[in-house]
């Protein structure tokens, strides 16, 4: 009587297509990785950009509960401070974890760093970074 159809599948079938990256061994790092760049020195990345200051102390590891007055404190032995910054969340109004103390003279700076270290405070001076198009 009529003409039966063919019943065609739901879902077309489709080809799958992997690249030629996908089919080779996973990936292995090299076998000499990097170091990271030490921190206590000198060199300038991104054309000179960035370099350490010679007065600003960068200090890490804080309690929440830190402000500049305890920073103040904590550096005060060491020589005369110029200016203190505790890094503070907006939200919370706790300290970040960080702050910044800068001092009026390179001597007082560097005894602060190697005798905060010594008592197991995180410390280093703080990088300086200038404009890009300041360099020439």
């Amino acid at each position: 009587m009529g003409k039966r159809l063919e019943q065609q599948p739901m879902y077309p079938q489709y080809t799958y297509y992997y690249p030629h990256y996908l089919q080779t061994k996973p990936y292995a790092p090299p076998p000499h990785p990097m170091a990271p760049p030490s921190p206590s020195t000198n060199s300038c990345s991104q054309g000179g950009a960035e370099q350490l200051s010679k007065t600003n102390l960068y200090i890490r590891g804080l309690p929440p509960g830190t402000t500049d007055q305890d920073l103040i404190k904590l550096c005060q032995p060491y020589g005369k401070i110029v200016s203190t910054k505790a890094i503070l969340d907006k939200n919370t109004n706790q300290c970040k974890g960080y702050g910044f103390v800068d001092f009026d003279s390179p001597a007082a700076a560097q005894k602060a760093v190697s005798s905060l270290k010594a008592t197991g405070v995180q410390a280093q001076m703080a990088k300086v970074r200038r404009p890009f198009f300041f360099h020439k």
